[in-house]
Order: C-alpha cells, then sequence, then structure tokens
C-alpha cells in the first residue's frame, strides 16, 4: 500500500493532504510502548488524533477512547457502524533482549512479506485495529454510515476496558470486531473465560543443603491460549512441576526459586527453577536424562526439541529454601492442564484450562490460569475443580476478570453482509466459524441487546509470542474487505 494525496478546494487555494495507509499507522503505533496497563500513551494519541481531523471523541475514566465521524453523504440513513478494537497488547521479550517495554517502541523489521518486531511480540493482536480504524477516519473520500471507533484498554489481562466502558450513547446498529488473526474466516462466536489466581503462603526459613542447581525448561512453541491450545503444545510451567516431582521422588530436594510464563492467557514457552538437593549427582543425572527423553517423545511432532538445562550453582551458602516444595509439586502434577472437552457437533475447543504465570516471591507461590469455556456451566465447573484441588493444599484463591461468551446468532444480518462482501472481494467463499479465544463482543452485546457482531481480521502467526509476525499482503487485502463492509448499502 503506497502513500496518496488528495487535492481539497479551500478559499482561491487548494490544499493538500498526504494520506497515509494503514501500514503507516500501524508502524506508528508500535512506536508507542502499550503492553496492557501501559496504555495512557496510546490512548492520548488516539485523542490527538481525534483532535488532528476534527473528530468528536469520548476519553472515558478507564482511558477507553470512542471517536465518532458523521455519515458520508448518502448514507445518513444507513444502520450504523462500530469498529472495534483494543489498545493493549501482550508485550514480551526474549531472554537477553535489552528493551524497555514500558518505556521504548517495537524495533520492526520486513522479511518475506512479514512485519515482525525484533526480539518481541509485535503487537498486531490488536494494533492492527487501531491502525484500520485510523486509516478510515483519515480519508474523507469514502463511503460509509456513521462511525463509531470504539478502541478499549487491558483487554489482555481480562477485558477490563469492555467490562468498564458505557456504551450509553453508542448509536451503532452492526460492531465489526477487528481482533482476529485468520483472514478468510468470519468469526461469529467466541468463548467466555475467567482469571483464576492462586496463592500459596510459603516460609522460607530452611538454610540450603547438598548440591544447588539451577534447572531449565526452554524451546517451547508457546502461544495463545485460545487459538493454539487445541495443538496440544507443551506448558513450561506444568513440565517444571512434573520435573520437580520425579527428582523429589528420587531424594530429599527443595526449592530456592521458581517461575515460569508471562501472561495468563499464553502458554508459556519457558520455566525455571532453583533447588537444593541431597540426591548423588550420578542419579540427579539420571532423573534429568530420563525426563528430557520422556517429554521429547510424549511431544514429538508438535514441539520442537524441548530443551532441559542444568547449572550447578556455587557460592549459596546462606541461602534459604521453602517449606512447601512438595505440596507445590503436587499441585502442578494434579492440575489439568490444555483442552478439557471438545464441542460434540463441531470440531472446536468447547472448554479449556492454561496455567499461565508461575511466580516464587515474599509473599508466596502463585499460580494464575486462564479458563475458557463457549458453556456457562463448562466454564463454572472447572473453575471449581481447579479451585477444590488447590484450596486443599491451602492455596487461597481469588478471581478475576470474568467475562461472558458470545452465542453464534443465524439471523445476524452483518454476518451475511460481510458473506457477500467477502465474496465481491475474494471471488470465494469465507469460512464462518467460532473461536475459542475470548472477544470482547460478548461483554459489548451484554451492555447494548440490539447489536449484531462479527469479527475479522488479516494473518498474523504466533501472537503473544516473540515469533509473532503480520502477513503484509493480507493487510491490504483486509482492508479492502472492511471498505467494501462500510460501504455496503441496506438502504
Amino acid at each position: 500500500m503506497k502513500q496518496f494525496a488528495i487535492m481539497i478546494s479551500g478559499k482561491g487555494a487548494l490544499r493538500k493532504i498526504n494520506m497515509k495507509n494503514t501500514l503507516d499507522y500501524f508502524k506508528e503505533i508500535c512506536a508507542i510502548p502499550h503492553g496492557s496497563y501501559n496504555i495512557d500513551a496510546i490512548s492520548d494519541h488516539l485523542t490527538d488524533f481525534a483532535k488532528e481531523h476534527g473528530l468528536s471523541y469520548r476519553q472515558d475514566d478507564l482511558k477507553n477512547v470512542i471517536i465518532r465521524k458523521p455519515a458520508s453523504e448518502g448514507y445518513e440513513n444507513e444502520p450504523g457502524i462500530i469498529i472495534q478494537g483494543h489498545m493493549d497488547m501482550v508485550a514480551v521479550k526474549d531472554e537477553g533482549v535489552e528493551i524497555d517495554l514500558e518505556k521504548e517502541g517495537l524495533r520492526l523489521e520486513e522479511k518475506d512479506g512479514y512485519l515482525f518486531a525484533k526480539g518481541t511480540s509485535l503487537g498486531g493482536d490488536d494494533g492492527i485495529a487501531l491502525a484500520y480504524s485510523l486509516r478510515i477516519l483519515a480519508d474523507d473520500t469514502l463511503k460509509h454510515p456513521e462511525l463509531e471507533c470504539v478502541f478499549t484498554v487491558n483487554e489482555e489481562v481480562g477485558m477490563e476496558g469492555a467490562i468498564g466502558l458505557d456504551m450509553s450513547d453508542i448509536k451503532g446498529r452492526y460492531l465489526l470486531n477487528v481482533d482476529s488473526e485468520e483472514e478468510g474466516i468470519i468469526t461469529t462466536s467466541c468463548a467466555g473465560g475467567v482469571t483464576l489466581n492462586s496463592l500459596l503462603e510459603c516460609s522460607c526459613d530452611t538454610e540450603s543443603y547438598g548440591d544447588t542447581y539451577l534447572l531449565e525448561i526452554k524451546n517451547l512453541k508457546g502461544g495463545h491460549s485460545g487459538t493454539s491450545i487445541h495443538e496440544g503444545r507443551s506448558n513450561a510451567c506444568i513440565l517444571a512441576g512434573r520435573l520437580l516431582d520425579s527428582i523429589i521422588k528420587k531424594g530429599k530436594t527443595d526449592l530456592i526459586g521458581i517461575s515460569g510464563g508471562e501472561k495468563e492467557n499464553a502458554i508459556p514457552a519457558s520455566s525455571s527453577m532453583i533447588i537444593c538437593t541431597e540426591i548423588c549427582s550420578e542419579d540427579f543425572s539420571d532423573v534429568i536424562n530420563d525426563f528430557d527423553k520422556t517429554v521429547n517423545e510424549e511431544y514429538e511432532g508438535i514441539e520442537d526439541e524441548i530443551v532441559i538445562s542444568v547449572t550447578p550453582l556455587s557460592n549459596t551458602e546462606g541461602v534459604k529454601c521453602i517449606d512447601k516444595t512438595g505440596i507445590i509439586a503436587k499441585a502442578l502434577t494434579e492440575v489439568p492442564d490444555g483442552v478439557i472437552k471438545m464441542c460434540e457437533n463441531i470440531d472446536m475447543v468447547e472448554t479449556s484450562l492454561n496455567l499461565g504465570v508461575m511466580r516464587l516471591d515474599e509473599q508466596g507461590f502463585k499460580l494464575t490460569f486462564c479458563i475458557r469455556s463457549s458453556i456457562a456451566k463448562e466454564k463454572d465447573d472447572l473453575k471449581e475443580k481447579v479451585g477444590t484441588i488447590l484450596a486443599k493444599k491451602g492455596f487461597k484463591l481469588a478471581l478475576s476478570g470474568d467475562y461472558p461468551g458470545w452465542e453464534f446468532n443465524p439471523e445476524s444480518m452483518l454476518t451475511k453482509r460481510c458473506v457477500e462482501c467477502y465474496r465481491k472481494v475474494y471471488s470465494k467463499e469465507p469460512e464462518v466459524l467460532g473461536v475459542h479465544a475470548g472477544l470482547e463482543c460478548g461483554i459489548l452485546m451484554e451492555k447494548k441487546k440490539n447489536l449484531d457482531c462479527v469479527s475479522i481480521g488479516p494473518n498474523i502467526l504466533n501472537i503473544h509470542t516473540t515469533g509473532e509476525k503480520l502477513a503484509l499482503d493480507s493487510v491490504e487485502r483486509t482492508e479492502r474487505l472492511i471498505l467494501e463492509i462500510i460501504a455496503y448499502k441496506e438502504n
């Protein structure tokens, strides 16, 4: 997509305005740090855009932003369209990459038709929705009904912006959510979800003993816990628990530290722990080698080689270990993981569980889970099951970010419109599917009962990971689809 210019008549002169394309806007967004809970700058950037283009807007206390654009000539009586996406990204980086994602923009590169960020996630989920919206809002040559571009905050950490959004002044009938990552699919339903936080209080008052080791589990694929959970990828936190349990069975062992994962909705790609043990070095090596062989055979064809790294540590005099290592190992081996249940009539995950974050700090040992299901009762049942397992072991529990699913509407006029527009742009049929990942549509539909929703997006690979990349040709094609959708006339 190339930049273009339009000439606008002024009083006795012509004024030239250089229009940016979607990719230009996306790169501007990538230059602004916007990980979850770090959204003030990107929110203010959106309001500055509205001011610059003379558009009405509303920014609420949460930093959600709504920008409105009146209908173009001839579209005044068409149903209004809401274009919606979220500002925050899952901001993760590779080990050893020196970048402060709280303060620095991303380091973008293009290769083989893809855009990616060097050493970090890209934030195509969901910066691309913002980019499409800004490109459309800035272009007065487009045909469309009244537009309301709704940008929410902290979607990736429990959809907090959507939950807190006041929609009493929203007039649009159709909601076009641009938070899907596979071109050619029109999403018409999604799972609901909830975050389960747990804490096991521990005492750190036992002197370390025997030999001390740093154990690292690395090189897992990770990925989005909604869109990748069906692929059976390994969870590095669960593997750490299995490894710890295997070591404990061989001899006296205690934890000094343990951690893994970055976000509750991302499958952990790595974990680490520091242990002290009385097991002799030969037996210890046997345990590690046996575990290495077992997990690599177990995940052959799913993961690349899973790396189990062992580093002996010295100078550990005075280091303390915790008193509940055995309980931690049992908790990690007893909680379910991954796909819990598939839908009966279609090939789609119905219910799943992801242990996304594992930490040991001064408060104790913490586990954070993302629970998803397209059936509300299944979600509640899994929440109770996991909670019961943990509570029996002494964990304290708290829930956050509970959001509803989005049920399929067979009478959706917007779905029919999107299918027709897709045929026009692509000369083929789209897939009309549900998704196991959570989208904000369910929350927004509860607030505004007559909304008709779909979700679309360009091809974005490996979201929520440092391998994330955005297909540039798909960005352009999806833009053409969006422009067709908003230009469609019913009346």
